[in-house]
């Protein structure tokens, strides 16, 4: 099988869609972390978590965001920090609705994301 010029161009434009579509999804995965910790703190500051898991969320992000950063230097993090941040008041804003079982689950949930998505970055917990 033989490609002509435009095959050849087509496999050139797929392999950038797909660069680029990974990149999208880092971006989008690594905010989504990013939102999960600032929940996190918000727990902490409610209450609803103690300051210990406040701090193994810290270190949990450290390794999350390092690993994230590593596969995507040109993510732009600050940005990401910002929609994290609205996406975690959007979120409180539901929870608040709903208000059937309270924060402490919710707050659980989230300190537990991160936990495990270090966990799946860092096995041997050697990252920093």
């Amino acid at each position: 099988m033989r490609l002509g010029g435009y095959g050849w161009g087509l496999v050139f434009c797929v392999g950038l869609m797909s660069q680029a579509a990974f990149a999208v999804s880092l971006s989008v995965s690594l905010k989504n972390y990013y939102a999960e910790y600032e929940i996190v703190l918000q727990c902490k500051a409610q209450a609803q978590l103690s300051p210990g898991d406040a701090d193994a969320a810290g270190a949990a992000m450290a390794k999350i965001e390092a690993y994230y950063l590593k596969k995507d230097t040109s993510l732009d993090k600050d940005r990401l920090l910002k929609q994290a941040v609205a996406d975690k008041n959007d979120s409180f804003k539901i929870v608040a609705r709903s208000g059937a079982s309270g924060l402490r689950p919710y707050c659980r949930m989230s300190l537990n994301e991160l936990l495990i998505k270090a966990r799946e970055v860092d096995p041997a917990g050697t990252e920093q």
